[in-house]
This record gives C-alpha cells, sequence and structure tokens, in this order.
C-alpha cells in the first residue's frame, strides 16, 4: 500500500484549482481527502458561498470511495436497474454530479481525490483535473 496522501500534496492540488478557476472565470470551493473520504484540505475563493463548500466536499468523497470521477459515478446511479436502491440511499455522502476526480497511482490505487463546486460540471471537472495534474510529479517521482 502507498503512503498517504499528505497535506502538502493536496494544499498544492487545491490552490492549483483556484487557479484553474480563475482562468475560466469561476469561483470555486475545492475539497482534497484522503482515500477514505476524510477532510485534507478545503479552500474557497472570494465570494464563494455555502453551496459550493458542500458539493466540492461531497464530489471528493464519492471519488474517494468509488474509486472513479463523479461523472462515471453518475452515469452508473442513473442507470435503470439502480432506481431500486440509489446509491444515495445507501451513503447519503454520495453526490452524483461531475467536478469529483479520485487521486489514482500504480495499479490504479486510491489515495485521495479531488471535488470541486461552484460552477458547472464541466468546469468543476477540468480544475479538478489541474489539481492531480499539478502534483503528478510528486505521485510519481522520476529520480
Amino acid at each position: 500500500m502507498r503512503a498517504p496522501l499528505t497535506f502538502e500534496m493536496a494544499h498544492e492540488a487545491a490552490l492549483a484549482v483556484l487557479e484553474s478557476g480563475r482562468r475560466d472565470a469561476a469561483r470555486l470551493c475545492v475539497a482534497v481527502v484522503d482515500r477514505s473520504g476524510g477532510l485534507v484540505v478545503l479552500l474557497c475563493d472570494d465570494r464563494v458561498g455555502p453551496v459550493a463548500v458542500e458539493t466540492a466536499r461531497r464530489k471528493a468523497y464519492t471519488a474517494a470511495v468509488t474509486g472513479q470521477s463523479t461523472r462515471a459515478f453518475a452515469a452508473f446511479a442513473a442507470r435503470p436497474e439502480m432506481a431500486v436502491a440509489p446509491p444515495s440511499q445507501v451513503d447519503r455522502r454520495l453526490l452524483a454530479v461531475p467536478g469529483g476526480l479520485p487521486i489514482l497511482v500504480e495499479d490504479d490505487e486510491v489515495i485521495g481525490a479531488v471535488g470541486v463546486g461552484g460552477a458547472h460540471g464541466d468546469v468543476d471537472e477540468r480544475a479538478a483535473a489541474s489539481g492531480i495534474e499539478r502534483i503528478a510529479p510528486l505521485l510519481f517521482p522520476t529520480d
């Protein structure tokens, strides 16, 4: 098992997300969680409301515990056979909305996730990806 996501990695990813949001003229909130969905870092840009905070946190949690993007999870949750037992009834913290991405290392091991709220799903997801891209050298050292 890989070492856990560090605060420094999570903080750097969160800063990259806020920078990405500003490039898209969006004010975002970002949550970075560990592999079990526990909060490591929560950062919000100026004028971000409480809905963005909650959605960022829940998107990060969902990506971490499911090991997939929240976009993929939303597609899974929307399948007709899931209507009998919607995932949100099993775990109310799950959120089937784009904007959350797992942080994966070798062998697709999940060490955490990034969740973004405050814009629409495409902007949120793009910003989350920029956070993971920023820390990729720390996840996959080349030395």
